[in-house]
């Protein structure tokens, strides 16, 4: 248990929700060895890869889902999205645009980012001679 804050920490950065005061732990030393054995039996066939995939979870169930149990009750809906503006600030009259599907993390955002490798466009609003910044691609979505 030496490191089981540190543990705890971690999950929480994961975004996970964890019941840590009524949690359950596997501390046989017996099972371990037989877990890492079987995990390095494994390794050396060559089944083991280290690789990055976005799962579908439950946050119910507090468990990652199949693929069957993540499609079995599949439906489109229609997700919620915005445009947000930031004023620069060597200029409140050059504004970038942005577009999120996650408005409810806006009340956490400190800054916005930009992609070295996407085009942008600086556009005039006659209207109030404002100038906007916004990606290429969103251009005919916004004005």
């Amino acid at each position: 248990m030496r490191y089981s804050n540190e543990w705890e920490t971690i999950i929480k950065r994961f975004g996970r929700w964890i019941d840590f005061k009524n949690d359950y732990k596997t501390m046989d030393l017996s099972f371990m060895n037989s877990v890492w054995g079987i995990f390095k039996t494994i390794y050396d066939k060559g089944l083991v890869y280290r690789g990055s995939k976005v799962m579908p979870y439950s946050t119910k169930c507090y468990t990652v889902l199949s693929n069957f149990e993540a499609g079995e009750n599949y439906k489109d809906v229609e997700d919620p999205s915005i445009y947000i503006t930031f004023p620069t600030l060597d200029d409140p009259n050059t504004i970038f645009i942005a577009w999120t599907t996650t408005p409810w993390t806006l009340p956490s955002n400190l800054a916005i980012a930009v992609n070295p490798s996407m085009a942008y466009v600086k556009v005039k609003n006659l209207e109030n001679n404002k100038f906007y910044i916004l990606a290429e691609s969103r251009m005919k979505d916004v004005f």
